[in-house]
């Protein structure tokens, strides 16, 4: 592209100008969590091509929360992390004096959350030159702790980071007790809840995402950044046998994002008057044409239904209307992936089929390519970089899901250049509030009398059936949520029949609420 092809562009446009990502399978001589950044962080330097060093130059460093620096959960992970401030520790490794240091809060929207509020900055002349980055080491880490390796990783550099999103907890107390803290058991509630919508048998339903995440292996195999590029078939996704056992019902362990990776991503954005001035090629330069957050009624308890997504429509809805662009338009996508509900989903509430022949993905998705905790989007968006720059003038979307389809981010992204005044991170203030108050379900914690399935889940463990979760209705629509008996006969009945729709009666023992189907 030619300089004149940028003439139009404002000098406090926000740029993305380089990118970069890296996997390792070291075993227990990985990098641990601040090398992983340090070497990514590099790279990315590097990709700008800029006729200057840039690592001076950095005034921003932003770093996406690692998992094991979750607050609020007690596991090994948390009680030893060691990084206090770990956007100045990263600084100082790239010999950056930044300043202006922002950590995320968790959730895998925090990558889009972070570049909007960073684009914001340059656009105010606040920030400069930012780096962006963001992986996991969890692999070498657990496989330390279990080789009785020390793990003496820490860095203090003093200080603390500013932190941007909400910290709020995914789950309630009263979700907590019957299981809905972790993903694996969460998500395939809204798989049993799309069944029901669609009336779709159990048989066909698994057919249906083992022929979806099947074409997410395929490009995952041909990712060279990819935790595990091998190409699944649809057979291989959804048959059950030891190395792919059931995770929780429906899904079996191919068909769960997978977290314990080497992985790490960075970005680089400045000012077009920056990128300018340190020489960076305009052939490097990616426009983000518009980018949103948006939360959906937060605890699953109170969502109106299981099967769609109002946040994920308004979200994309609005990075579409401030680009001018509507999806059709969008030449690459990567639609988030952590389970295959979670794709299902989003495309029902984007209109877009399952057989997209753009394709769902530029990565390979969370289980395939691999899911580093919240950063995962961070490669969706080095990966859509680098689409772009292969073909100018296209558009990309990434859409990005933290929690459990919870806390939303959609970004447009282009070489075509943005002429104007830029001001592309949408204000979701009202639509948030709209959402809010969406009328929710009546529900109570304490539950008592007959009532009916409205999704549920069996959760395994490697010894087999291990607890049911069960989402129901009393007869008065009133919503409540309980487990079963550990009774291997009704764990095995749920997995092996269709429950959606079963009556029964719900009761508290004392300890929980117990639904005992007829």
């Amino acid at each position: 592209m030619s300089n004149a092809s940028y003439s139009n562009v404002n000098d406090n446009t926000p740029i993305l100008v380089g990118c970069a990502q890296y996997v390792e399978k070291r075993g227990t001589d990985g990098s641990s969590f601040l090398e992983i950044l340090e070497i990514v962080g590099k790279k990315a330097l590097v990709d700008c091509e800029s006729k200057e060093s840039l690592s001076q130059e950095l005034d921003n460093v932003t770093v996406i929360r690692f998992v094991a620096d979750t607050p609020g959960r007690d596991s090994a992970t948390t009680s030893m992390w060691g990084y206090p401030n770990m956007p100045k520790s990263l600084a100082n490794r790239l010999g950056s004096q930044a300043n202006n240091l922002i950590y995320t809060t968790t959730g895998g929207n925090s990558p889009q959350l972070a570049v909007n509020e960073v684009a914001k900055r340059i656009k105010s002349g606040e920030v400069e030159c930012s780096l962006i980055a963001g992986g996991e080491a969890l692999d070498t880490f657990v496989k330390r702790i279990k080789s009785g390796m020390d793990v003496n990783w820490s860095d203090d550099p003093g200080g603390k980071p500013e932190t941007i999103g909400s910290s709020k907890d995914g789950t309630n107390d009263h979700e907590k007790i019957y299981g809905l803290i972790e993903p694996s058991n969460s998500y395939p509630l809204f798989a049993n809840a799309l069944r029901a919508k669609d009336g779709t048998s159990p048989a066909r339903h698994m057919q249906e995402v083992g022929e979806l995440f099947s074409k997410f292996s395929k490009v995952a195999s041909e990712n060279e950044y990819a935790w595990f590029p091998t190409y699944r078939s649809a057979e291989d996704i959804t048959d059950i046998k030891p190395e792919n056992r059931l995770i929780g019902f429906p899904y079996t362990k191919y068909m769960n994002s997978v977290m314990r990776v080497n992985q790490s991503s960075a970005l680089v954005m400045m000012s077009v008057k920056k990128a300018r001035e340190m020489g960076v090629p305009e052939s490097k330069w990616v426009f983000m044409h518009a980018g949103a957050c948006l939360n959906e009624i937060f605890y699953l308890s109170e969502r109106a239904d299981y099967h769609s997504s109002p946040a994920i429509k308004a979200c994309t809805d609005s990075v579409f209307d401030l680009s001018g662009t509507t999806q059709e338009d969008m030449d690459f996508l990567d639609i988030y992936s952590c389970f295959p509900s979670a794709v299902q989903i989003a495309i029902n509430e984007l209109g877009i089929s399952p057989d997209d022949p753009r394709g769902l993905t530029v990565t390979g998705g969370l289980p395939y390519f691999g899911g580093p905790g919240n950063a995962y989007v961070l490669h969706s968006m080095a990966s859509m970089m680098e689409e772009l720059r292969k073909k100018p003038n296209t558009f990309g979307l990434v859409t990005s899901n933290g929690w459990y389809l919870t806390k939303h981010g959609a970004g447009i992204f282009s070489t075509k250049p943005f002429e104007g005044e830029w001001d592309q991170v949408v204000d979701t203030t009202n639509i948030q509030e709209k959402i809010n108050n969406t009328n929710k379900p009546n529900f109570t914690e304490t539950p008592e009398g007959e009532a009916i399935i409205e999704t549920y889940t069996v959760v395994h463990s490697r010894e087999g059936p291990a607890k049911a979760i069960v989402i129901g209705r009393l007869e008065d629509g009133t919503r409540f949520i309980s487990n079963t008996e550990k009774d291997p006969v009704i764990l095995n009945k749920m997995i092996q029949e269709e429950m959606l729709g079963t009556r029964g009666t719900v009761s508290f023992n004392g300890k929980k609420n117990i639904f005992t189907p007829n």
